[in-house]
């Protein structure tokens, strides 16, 4: 909690004022320190993507070597571990970026619902929201539903580009609507961060995918 505090009051609350500084609008400067993130991240991005899409084309290879060696699994681990030493490929890494990430997920979130950004809402003439007929105030939930609803669809569609195995497939199709239910209720601040970084990632992995595609 006390890296996440760090970061709350000595990166996002600063950054926030400065792009206040430049557009007076809240709503619109955590969408420009969504996008700051996501740069600062993108090289972790790109090799977390292109090791998924690596992964996704051994999948056939891995299963034959699992049917192969399935009377003797230590043997198969090893097989397995050749063939991803082989092809460079590192099943861990598409975990770990979002696993480091994680944390400025809950800063945003922390920032957000913390008394400094509250105060700086409530400062006179500052419009507490990102317009005033939609998200009119970003302490408070989206009551439109539009954001939960574009985080859904960018799941639905990230999740897409990577299940080729149905029973995977039917595992997690239900992800994005989990995913809609929980942002529910979520300050309209934080479903900006994460309807704005949701979207940037979806189209970034399309990319890599496509540019990775042979």
């Amino acid at each position: 909690m006390g890296f996440i505090q760090y970061i709350v009051n000595n990166a996002f609350i600063p950054l926030l004022k400065l792009s206040y500084a430049m557009i007076p609008n809240y709503g619109v400067a955590i969408i420009f320190l969504t996008l700051l993130i996501k740069l600062i991240f993108y090289p972790l991005t790109y090799k977390q993507f292109k090791s998924m899409k690596i992964n996704q084309k051994l999948q056939p290879e891995v299963k034959r070597l699992q049917e192969k060696f399935k009377d003797d699994p230590q043997q198969a681990h090893k097989a397995v571990m050749a063939l991803w030493k082989e092809h460079n490929a590192n099943p861990f890494l598409g975990c770990l970026p979002t696993l480091i990430q994680l944390p400025f997920f809950f800063a945003i979130f922390w920032t957000i619902k913390s008394p400094a950004f509250a105060q700086l809402l409530s400062m006179p003439g500052v419009n507490p929201g990102l317009f005033s007929f939609w998200i009119s105030n970003l302490s408070l939930p989206d009551k439109t539903f539009i954001l939960p609803v574009v985080i859904g669809i960018a799941t639905y569609f990230s999740q897409k580009m990577f299940m080729t195995d149905p029973k995977q497939a039917a595992l997690f199709m239900f992800m994005p609507f989990v995913m809609v239910f929980i942002c529910l209720k979520m300050p309209g601040g934080v479903l900006i961060y994460w309807a704005t970084s949701q979207v940037i990632s979806t189209a970034q992995q399309f990319l890599i995918m496509r540019k990775h595609q042979d």
